[in-house]
């Protein structure tokens, strides 16, 4: 009934400013379970940001939303969000446009066969329709590709009004559980995407002689906010991997780290700390070596390692406070009004 009586507030022939949001409702790759989405956080923690602005938000589906409420925006009105079939039709009828989405910029990413991707000319032709972007994006994308001039995203960012903003996480929904490491195992939260390198997870795995758990494949979800679910995870493995080609910036491992695992990833997942484990994406031998140094120290050694991450995800207001990244989109909209 309360969404009904949102619904009908769309269409008030007075037609006041509004503010459209859009982003994904549900999860295309159905990985959770009980009703827990990707992006549930970042559609609950935007909106919330944005109340600051002052004026009615409405939320609008990045794919298959109704046509009636996309035909509700004014050209008063302002539209934020992910980039897609919705944010197309928008742009129609108001200029008052800003671009926020997850955001790489390695060239597979320019392709139309998979999801996530976009032609790199649509992507271009999406951008000049915005007064600006705000990438949700990791540390590493920015240093590769905007902050080297031999790059052409250096050009794109240089000549379009453009904030970074990081993947914080809640630390009190995603708090730690992890602290002994004696099972010299791994665990793996996600899709089989290609970008993901799941192909080379498993061989790496299987060449170690360990065993590898999985969430997110062949119907087997899990409910990562269940303390009874989450609570048995430390027995499953020791090391979260992902050797990946590239992303935004993973959630799930910065949800892992959260939880206390140690990420044996490619820093082209977006993951924000260096220490000496880190993966080479394309790189078997060097990983399977590095890998195996790995599981050659000792719980405790393994523990102070751990420790020390953990640390630096809580302490770093990057991506433990999520009011720094409302912050840069209420600013973005402030500027329309």
């Amino acid at each position: 009934m309360q969404k009904f009586l949102k619904d009908l507030t769309l269409l008030n022939p007075l037609r006041k400013r509004r503010l459209f949001f859009i982003y994904t409702h549900n999860n295309a790759h159905d990985r959770f379970t009980n009703g827990l989405n990707a992006n549930t956080e970042i559609s609950y923690w935007s909106q919330t940001g944005l109340k600051e602005v002052g004026i009615p938000i409405y939320f609008l589906r990045l794919q298959g939303e109704k046509p009636w409420r996309i035909n509700q925006i004014g050209s008063q009105d302002i539209v934020i969000g992910h980039m897609g079939e919705t944010y197309r039709k928008a742009c129609l009828r108001t200029k008052n446009v800003i671009v926020f989405q997850p955001w790489a910029g390695h060239e597979d990413r320019s392709r139309a066969d998979t999801p996530n991707c976009t032609l790199h000319s649509v992507e271009l032709k999406d951008y000049s329709y915005a007064k600006s972007l705000i990438f949700l994006t990791s540390e590493f994308n920015v240093k590769k590709y905007v902050e080297t001039n031999t790059n052409f995203w250096f050009d794109v960012c240089q000549k379009n009004r453009v904030r970074f903003v990081h993947q914080p996480i809640d630390l009190e929904r995603f708090s730690r559980c992890k602290t002994t490491y004696e099972t010299n195992n791994f665990l793996y939260i996600g899709n089989n995407l290609h970008m993901k390198c799941l192909d080379d997870t498993r061989r790496l795995v299987r060449e170690l002689k360990r065993k590898l758990t999985i969430y997110g494949l062949e119907g087997k979800k899990i409910n990562n906010l269940d303390t009874a679910t989450v609570g048995k995870l430390p027995e499953f493995a020791d090391f979260f991997i992902q050797p990946g080609m590239w992303e935004a910036q993973c959630v799930s491992i910065l949800e892992a780290a959260a939880r206390g695992f140690i990420p044996v990833v490619s820093p082209e997942t977006g993951y924000p700390y260096d220490h000496p484990y880190l993966l080479k994406y394309g790189d078997h031998a060097y990983n399977l070596q590095t890998l195996q140094g790995l599981l050659k120290t000792t719980p405790q050694e393994r523990k102070e390692l751990a420790d020390h991450l953990h640390s630096s995800l809580v302490n770093d207001p990057n991506h433990n406070n999520w009011k720094k990244l409302t912050d840069v989109l209420v600013e973005e909209v402030k500027r329309l009004l």
